[in-house]
This record gives structure tokens, C-alpha cells and sequence, in this order.
């Protein structure tokens, strides 16, 4: 009997520090922050901010779910100036099916919708301050 409780106590720290490392490296897979570069989603979100996002693309548990208001994460289309791997975050403004239109807080740019396929987005903001 007094083995099997040194065992388990010789392996209580190796295994507390596995699961450690396994809980860090969930949780680094399932968020991101993303830095805010421009003014379209003033006066909410300032250029300078830092946003946390639910990761979407590369869900480790069930991916959450999105409606209208919420904010979300995209890369910017390759076409548009700089958007090479610029991310990109947004407003939710309408959906339909697998479809999603979202729009800037500015007045100018929500105006400008766009509208993306739920494939196309990163990660659903969670924490904007």
C-alpha cells in the first residue's frame, strides 16, 4: 500500500505539470488578439485597441455561435490595399444561412457592407477594452 501512494505521488507533479501545459496550449489555440489599425469601428474600437476573439477557424471545443450585433475577425480580401493577412474586425449585421453581411461602426463605413461566408471568419470578438 505505501508503494502505490509513493507512485502516486512521484507521479502527481509530473502529471500536473502535463496537464498544465495542455491546458495553455488549448487556450492559446482557442483565442487571438487581434490590434486595431483603423478608425471603422469608432467609436466603439479605437485604432490602437486590442480585441480577444473566440477562435473560429480552429475550434478546440464547440465553435460559438453568431448573431446579429456580435463582432467578428476576417481577413481582408487579397484585392483590397494591404490586405495581405490584415485582419479585419466587424460588425454583424444581417444573416442568412451559411452567409453573414457585416459593416463597419463609422458612418461611413457602414455603409460599406460586405457580405462573407461563416468560412471566412476568424473568430468572434469577446472582449473589446
Amino acid at each position: 500500500m505505501k508503494l502505490l501512494g509513493k507512485a502516486v505521488k512521484a507521479m502527481g507533479y509530473p502529471l500536473a505539470a502535463i496537464i498544465g501545459v495542455a491546458a495553455a496550449v488549448l487556450l492559446f489555440l482557442s483565442v487571438m488578439v487581434v490590434k486595431i489599425e483603423d478608425g471603422s469601428m469608432l467609436p466603439v474600437i479605437e485604432p490602437g485597441d486590442r480585441v480577444v476573439a473566440v477562435r473560429m477557424d480552429l475550434p478546440v471545443g464547440p465553435a460559438p455561435s453568431l448573431d446579429v450585433g456580435d463582432l467578428v475577425v476576417y481577413r481582408a480580401p487579397y484585392y483590397e490595399i494591404g490586405g495581405k493577412g490584415v485582419c479585419l474586425i466587424r460588425r454583424v449585421s444581417g444573416m442568412n444561412g451559411d452567409m453573414i453581411e457585416v459593416c463597419g461602426e463609422e458612418r461611413l463605413a457602414a455603409s460599406e457592407k460586405e457580405i462573407l461566408s461563416k468560412e471566412k471568419i476568424l473568430g468572434k470578438v469577446i472582449y473589446n477594452g
